[in-house]
């Protein structure tokens, strides 16, 4: 289950340095806009586009949705009427499929302890706060669709670009030039607001664990 909790911590920590930046603009940029926001509501539901997945010969588009409420956590896989949800859950990590919620999973948590989601959030923040510095804001035009971007670098090889469709994140490029590598993240939708229904386990469920645990992780870690 390691690489399970993983999935939501290390997105938590994607999310926050995403949001991590240096405060050298003369205004308020959208992303440190986006970062108040989020340590004031104390909650959020992250959509990250995991592109196509061939299901029966046919392409079906995926996401990757991450809810934080509190000290709640879940990790959605959805691939439409192909989805999985694992529930942080106290002690206990649980997985099932929601359109079918009558079976679950429960996933080894024994080596990794209680998570204070907020402090590691916190502590990314602390840690990304210093890294990227400002440089401008400006207009592209993407697949025909202009976006405002939002320009940082770490002072010397890396390049981040924030591109906002009014005040919604939908893409991060990530430039190094040392490596000559570029890195995308499409975000379809980030919300702050999360339903507490999200986090509910079934109420009537069998536990399949046996039988069904390397399927959903084949799932989850995909």
């Amino acid at each position: 289950m390691k690489k399970t909790l993983s999935v939501i911590l290390a997105t938590i920590i994607l999310v926050m340095s995403v949001f991590s930046v240096n405060a050298f603009a003369a205004e308020t940029t959208k992303t440190e806009a986006l970062l108040a926001k989020l340590n004031d509501s104390q909650e959020v539901a992250v959509t990250l586009g995991a592109g196509d997945i061939a299901i029966f010969g046919k392409d079906s588009d995926s996401k990757d949705i991450i809810y934080i409420k509190d000290d709640k956590a879940a990790y959605e896989y959805n691939a439409g009427f192909l989805s999985v949800r694992v529930v942080l859950d106290d002690d206990e990590i649980i997985a099932f499929f929601p359109a079918f919620p009558y079976i679950h999973v429960k996933l080894d948590t024994a080596s990794i302890g209680s998570v204070d989601i907020w402090e590691l959030i916190e502590k990314a923040t602390d840690i990304t706060m210093g890294i990227l510095a400002y440089v401008d804001t400006y207009e592209e035009t993407v697949d025909g669709k202009t976006y405002t971007v939002e320009e940082f670098n770490d002072r010397a090889q890396v390049t981040s670009k924030f591109y906002y469709e009014g005040d919604q994140l939908k893409i991060l490029k990530v430039e190094d030039k040392q490596y000559k590598s570029v890195q995308y993240t499409y975000f379809d939708n980030i919300e702050f607001s999360v339903d507490d229904s999200i986090f509910e386990l079934p109420l009537i469920s069998f536990d399949f664990t046996p039988i069904l645990k390397g399927i959903f992780m084949m799932l989850i870690t995909a």
